[in-house]
């Protein structure tokens, strides 16, 4: 018998127009009622803690429910403190006294209050302080300290690009306090894995231990059913550590988002209260500009490009919108917007310490994300009857490229294959003398042309679905 009675369930459901309860619902209903009332109080009591109180407020309750993804109640606010009242002595005609109460409201003389002494804190501090500087002289910059040259405050920023920390160090002080040791030897290892130090010219034994420790660690994430005890913390992890490592190699980038991919395939964990903080940094990796170093490190392996990571990066928001769509109605529509909106942004070009380069990052991300969203979303905003999307990529295609390596043609191409399904093998014949006129009208030149040699059936397809057969 749990605390909450079935009595009230059947009541509910006896004041609903619904049908009537099957035997033994009630009491199954009041169960689960019970056991995530169970959760919120938990989680509430985190808060609780983390507030050095002994007293449960509504204000941890509301904020455990907004941490579990759940919809806050209108919890009213705490009544302010009453001010206290003072009595008052007034005599009567009769000669005895009646006392009366106020709330004091004094009047405040400001030259006296001006005139009393500062607090300790601020009367040894040594104030806020100043000093005058030439920004330019007849439009020439003087070469001060105060004024770093362009080229020498580009160099230290790019030698100071922040490394994720890994091992020991990743475990947060707090987190050695609640964690067992054996949670925080496991947390020092995952994390020293994922991203290995070991430089790319290393003695190639290492380099093999390191990626064979970086596999084990995936497959940890995977299926351990242990990462559950420090899910907090890794997550945590993987949202500091892929935002510092934006500007970096690609290949720690790359580590990261697979294990962030192998953490939403584990079946063992309860995800769902750190979904937002996982679905930041996914965006952030298909929109930021320039992703990994700039300029780009000479490579003779082309598998881990920007362009390569972003379409990772969409692969694990595709698992992301497929797990947890159907649970939550308004997250496709929020990311659908942020990705909406970048594609149609202005394109601004990006200062880097090289200088400036335009954004085609950003269109080549939106597009690979609302790819990754299935077809009724690249149905949506990709291939309206207006026309608009095409007339758009066109636009940008035709602007912001300038070879025939066009990242978002190709991004374009692999989301219209959302809507014919995969690719035929071997591939069918296609008359481009016919399809292209037709594909050149509907999509534009540039697109049309980019479908030419290898995806002429997938030319041939989309023209057949604008005309509705």
């Amino acid at each position: 018998m749990g605390i909450y009675p079935s009595d009230s369930v059947s009541e509910v459901a006896q004041s609903l127009p619904l049908d009537p309860v099957a035997s033994g619902a009630p009491e199954a209903l009041a169960a689960d009622v019970e056991y995530r009332l169970h959760t919120i109080v938990q989680e509430a009591k985190k808060f609780m803690v983390a507030g050095k109180r002994n007293t449960l407020l509504p204000e941890d309750i509301e904020y455990a429910m907004e941490a579990l993804n759940v919809e806050p109640i209108l919890i009213p606010p705490r009544p302010l403190p009453q001010p206290s009242f003072q009595p008052i002595s007034v005599p009567l005609p009769n000669g005895s006294t009646q006392t009366i109460y106020h709330v004091p409201d004094d009047e405040i003389d400001f030259q006296t209050y001006l005139k009393e002494p500062l607090p300790a804190g601020l009367a040894n501090s040594a104030g806020v302080k100043w000093k005058a500087h030439w920004l330019a002289v007849e439009g020439v910059q003087p070469a001060i300290p105060e004024n770093p040259a362009p080229s020498s405050r580009a160099g230290r920023e790019s030698s100071r690009l922040p490394a994720p920390t890994t091992g020991p160090a990743a475990v947060r002080p707090n987190a050695r306090s609640t964690l067992p040791q054996e949670l925080q030897l496991y947390f020092s290892r995952l994390t020293s894995a994922l991203v290995p130090t070991v430089p790319g010219t290393a003695d190639p034994q290492a380099a093999t231990d390191a990626e064979r420790h970086r596999l084990a660690a995936l497959e940890s994430l995977r299926q351990d059913a242990a990462v559950g005890g420090i899910l907090i913390y890794i997550v945590k992890w993987f949202q500091e550590s892929i935002q510092k490592c934006l500007m970096g190699p690609t290949g720690a980038t790359w580590g990261l988002i697979q294990g962030v991919e192998c953490l939403l395939r584990n079946e063992s964990v309860f995800l769902e209260p750190y979904l937002h903080q996982l679905i930041g940094p996914i965006m952030s990796v298909l929109l930021t500009v320039p992703l990994g170093p700039w300029p780009p490190a000479p490579s003779g392996s082309d598998d881990k490009t920007p362009y390569a990571l972003r379409g990772l990066a969409s692969n694990v928001l595709r698992l992301i919108s497929e797990q947890y769509a159907s649970k939550y109605p308004g997250l496709l529509p929020r990311i659908t917007s942020t990705l909406t909106g970048s594609l149609y942004s202005t394109p601004t070009p990006v200062q880097t310490p090289t200088g400036s380069i335009p954004p085609v990052g950003r269109y080549e991300g939106a597009i690979l994300g609302l790819a990754a969203l299935g077809p009724n979303t690249v149905r949506a905003t990709l291939f309206k009857p207006d026309g608009e999307a095409f007339r758009r990529v066109n636009q940008l295609a035709g602007e912001l490229y300038t070879g025939k390596n066009r990242g978002i043609t190709k991004a374009w191409i692999r989301a219209m294959g959302t809507l014919v399904g995969p690719r035929p093998d071997p591939l069918p014949v296609v008359d481009w003398s016919v399809v292209g006129p037709e594909a050149e009208r509907e999509f534009g030149p540039i697109l049309a042309k980019s479908m030419e040699r290898k995806h002429g059936w997938l030319a041939r397809e989309l023209v057949q679905l604008r005309h509705g057969s």
